[in-house]
Formats: C-alpha cells, structure tokens, sequence
C-alpha cells in the first residue's frame, strides 16, 4: 500500500510521543499533529506524499504499471514505474517548505542537514537496478506543486533525473524527461518480467 510503512512508522511514533503506546481517539487529529514533532510531521506527510503520487499513476491507463515500498538494498524506493516511456525511480516528499536544487543536492528549510534526497534516490535505484537487472529511464523526486518554482528542474545530465511538481508527474511519466525514444512492447513486458519476479516489498 502506497504510504504504508510511513504511515505505520507515524501510528507508532505518534502512540509513542502521546503517552507509553497509548490509544488515540484520532492520530490524525490536525491540532495534536501540528503539536508533535518535526519527525513524526514529515512521516504522515510522507505517507500523504505517495498516496498523491500512487494516484496521480493511476489516472494514466493500464499502459502503466506501479510498485510502492519497493525494497533497494538497505533503502526503499517508494514507487517503480513502468510505461511506454521508460522506467522510473520515484521518491515522493514533502518537506512542508520550498526547495531549491543547490550543486546538485535539494535544499529548503524542512530539509535536515544530513539529508541527501538526490543521492538517496540514485543508491536506491542503483541497487535495484542491479538486482533485477533492469535499468532505469529517469530518477525522480515529487513534491508539492507549492514547494518548487518550475514545474520540473533537472538535476545533472538531461533526462537522467528530475524534481517534479505533482501535478507534472503524468505528463513527464508519459512524455519521459527528455523525450527519447519510448519502449517498444516487448521491452515493456521484458522489464515488467524482470520487475514482478525480482522485487521486494518493504
């Protein structure tokens, strides 16, 4: 389930910081949210994060297929998407502030200083990749519409990865990053092979 192993990690943390486990009313209640700290914030935003992303997949036809909390080595990449496109490596954040690409690296208030977003993503993909011997079109990283100026902002080379406003992902999923040339369908069923025999869930 896209958003579950954030949202797992969020009950228990929220239990936790109330009071020795306890059983809340409402975990999800706005006033006690906004009262617990910054970690267990950014977890249920994280896990409202890839529930955005999953959806926003789902509305591209059965064309596409999606993995969430996919395991990759000792990390997680929280979707694999795969169409005619190509196949992508998708991290879905949400800071609670703008971000802003800085020598290759994301940067922005809500980010902690040992954070590396972009480097996370690439270890990750890297590590499935290799896996399951496929690899991957495009990295990205999706954040709120309100938390990047662009709707997409490459990072290194064109078209090897990508922080995209939400609301841009379907159309970088069906158009790629720069685009190239598309997967023919026997590619796709190869790496869709590939994927459903190899993959871990977190």
């Amino acid at each position: 389930h896209p958003g579950g192993v954030a949202r797992e990690r969020f009950l228990v943390l929220m239990r936790e910081w109330a009071g020795r486990g306890a059983d809340l009313d409402d975990p999800y209640d706005p006033a006690l949210v906004r009262s617990a700290p910054r970690e267990i914030r950014h977890l249920l935003a994280d896990a409202l994060a890839e529930e955005a992303t999953a959806r926003a997949v789902s509305s591209l036809g059965i064309g596409y297929t999606i993995w969430s909390n996919v395991e990759a080595d000792r990390s997680k990449l929280d979707h694999v998407v795969l169409g005619p496109a190509g196949l992508f490596a998708v991290m879905s954040e949400d800071w609670g502030s703008p971000v802003r690409l800085v020598r290759g690296e994301l940067q922005g208030d809500g980010i902690q200083p040992d954070e590396q977003p972009v480097r996370s993503l690439s270890r990750a993909a890297k590590a499935l990749g290799r896996s399951v011997r496929v690899r991957f079109t495009a990295r990205l990283i999706v954040v709120p519409d309100d938390a990047l100026d662009e709707p997409v902002t490459h990072i290194g080379k064109p078209g090897e990865a990508a922080v995209v406003q939400l609301s841009a992902l379907p159309r970088v999923l069906r158009d790629g990053l720069s685009g190239g040339q598309r997967l023919s369908i026997e590619d796709v069923f190869d790496v869709r092979t590939r994927l459903q025999n190899g993959i871990r869930f977190v």
